[in-house]
């Protein structure tokens, strides 16, 4: 009888190695957070009394108002996104609920709330 289980449970196990299993969309976005960020995200400047455009790409290339900035991606989880500028300035993109809410310019010493162009 012990042997008898212990074949189909063997048996068993020896199936179940040859399905490769994949991991759903979600779970497979919380190894790679770069979907959080990519897109493009406004924001507004009262220093300057102008809006702004932010956008990233899924190679993680950010521009301003259609201009690259040139650095890179220091940091990257669900939580935060650090790019070094080439002046050695961070950019920080904070974000909460997979959904960026502000950036902080470590050149300026500014925070500004970000949201999401639907267009």
């Amino acid at each position: 009888m012990f042997r008898n289980v212990f074949d189909r449970s063997q048996s068993l196990l020896q199936r179940l190695q040859q399905f490769k299993f994949k991991l759903p969309a979600k779970a497979a976005q919380k190894n790679d957070p770069t979907a959080i960020y990519v897109g493009t995200w406004l924001f507004y400047d009262i220093k300057q009394a102008r809006h702004h455009q932010l956008k990233i790409s899924p190679q993680l290339a950010i521009s301003i108002d259609d201009h690259p900035l040139a650095g890179t991606v220091t940091t990257l989880t669900a939580h935060q996104l650090l790019f070094l500028d080439q002046y050695g300035y961070e950019l920080q993109i904070t974000a909460a609920y997979e959904r960026p809410f502000e950036i902080y310019d470590e050149a300026d010493h500014r925070t500004y709330p970000i949201q999401q162009n639907k267009h």
